[in-house]
């Protein structure tokens, strides 16, 4: 489960700031609709969408709202995405990336600060729909995480979340295989 995550927008995260940079064309990216920092669900989120030709950015809210609850959904289990009527049809065109450089996780009581030990700035598989609003794809945890969660966002480098744009493919919605920096956040 993925339930916040962190964006870091200082000198040394220059990926993020040409991501953030392209949706400021579009968006007030840095005055108010994005603050950098730990993300929160109904958070307004860059996302990078899938298009026919190249990628399109985009802020989009995180989570969809369950119609007839007060319940919000942020994350999306990719094992059952061709099951759930919600999803099925957004796997076809409704692919986007979430950049991110952390997410939380917690075990008991105990708030833990996790990111790739290889990637500064990495891609969180998602699904956005036509309102604008999108969820985080799970996958089991890997086993580096295992001990604090049982599952985790899927995490793209930027060459597997182009692959994800380009074209849906369950079998790359997997645990991250490489190493997870885990440490205690306060």
């Amino acid at each position: 489960m993925c339930g916040r995550y962190i964006i870091f927008t200082s000198e040394e995260y220059k990926e993020m700031k040409a991501i953030l940079k392209e949706i400021s064309k579009h968006y007030k990216v840095g005055t108010g609709t994005l603050n950098p920092g730990e993300i929160f669900p109904s958070f307004e989120v860059p996302a990078i969408l899938s298009s026919d030709s190249r990628p399109d950015y985009s802020m989009l809210k995180w989570g969809f709202e369950m119609y007839g609850t007060n319940r919000t959904l942020i994350n999306a289990r990719s094992e059952t995405l061709e099951e759930k009527k919600m999803f099925k049809f957004l796997l076809e065109s409704k692919r986007c990336l979430l950049p991110a450089n952390g997410f939380f996780e917690w075990n008991e009581k105990q708030k833990y600060f996790i990111k790739p030990a290889d990637l500064q700035t990495f891609y969180m598989a998602g699904l956005y729909n036509s309102e604008g609003k999108t969820v985080i794809i799970t996958t089991s945890a890997s086993q580096d995480m295992v001990h604090i969660h049982d599952r985790m966002p899927v995490i793209f480098n930027k060459e597997t979340g182009c692959l994800w744009l380009e074209k849906y493919d369950s079998k790359i919605l997997v645990p991250y295989n490489n190493s997870l920096e885990i440490k205690k956040a306060v």
